[in-house]
């Protein structure tokens, strides 16, 4: 640890997804955004502390180096918390869903530990576009702040058809399917442990019967019940997404 800084106060500074490699005493730059909330919003200065990170470099103790009026670069000064490499994979399928929604879905969904978010269009999805730059943002911004040391990936959007038959066998998709005798959740995941899983959630308007027996007669497809409650769209990615961190570890950094 720095002696600029102690270890109880370094949680309270800044911190910053570096898309450049980290290296201790070298200048890595920062984004024109990154850059103008440094010095306009939080006001600082050169040499001022923050914490930057790379998923394969992990985080860094830095300084600040503002050069011009709109770009300015960190320096790792010291090594806070090594790489962690992701060994088990975390995919959420899901509808897009209007502005506000979403902009909640994909924030929670970063901090209850997914490392894959694949948007998913429906017969029923309402909204059939993304905005790959403001997501992609988001997911940043909300690795940022849960104190991540990996980055989750966003894919290309696709229909339920043709992303079924890109998927891998090998990995487990859990459907929260509506209105079936299917088991919860809490007892379909409990063979999944150490595994890469998926999560998948329809849209507002559900999932209709034709793509229940698409899922239904996919072999890694896993069809399971959430409760006696039918949960909006959100509610049941965020709910499901709870139960999996508190089953499978998904929050460890």
């Amino acid at each position: 640890m720095s002696k600029d800084v102690s270890e109880s106060v370094v949680h309270l500074l800044p911190r910053l997804y570096v898309a450049a490699g980290l290296t201790i005493g070298q200048g890595a730059p920062l984004t024109d955004d990154q850059a103008h909330y440094l010095r306009h919003v939080l006001r600082r200065d050169d040499g001022s502390l923050l914490r930057v990170f790379h998923p394969q470099n992990g985080e860094f103790l830095a300084k600040l180096a503002h050069q011009g009026k709109k770009s300015a670069q960190c320096v790792p000064q010291s090594l806070l918390r090594s790489a962690i490499p992701v060994t088990q994979r975390r995919h959420l399928l899901f509808s897009p869903l209007k502005k506000d929604k979403m902009d909640i879905l994909v924030e929670k969904a970063v901090e209850l530990g997914v490392t894959d978010l694949h948007p998913v269009v429906f017969q029923r999805s309402i909204v059939r576009e993304i905005k790959t730059e403001r997501i992609t943002a988001q997911i940043t911004e909300s690795a940022e702040q849960c104190e991540r040391l990996d980055m989750p990936v966003l894919h290309p959007l696709a229909d339920l058809r043709s992303k079924m038959q890109q998927w891998s066998k090998d990995i487990p998709i859990y459907a929260a399917v509506e209105r079936g005798d299917y088991p919860h959740l809490c007892v379909a995941v409990s063979t999944s442990q150490g595994k890469d899983c998926a999560y998948l959630v329809g849209p507002e308007g559900g999932v209709t019967t034709e793509e229940t027996a698409l899922l239904l007669n996919i072999k890694s497809v896993r069809p399971v019940s959430l409760g006696q409650r039918i949960l909006r769209a959100e509610t049941a990615a965020l709910y499901g997404l709870s139960l999996l961190d508190g089953l499978l570890g998904l929050g460890k950094p």
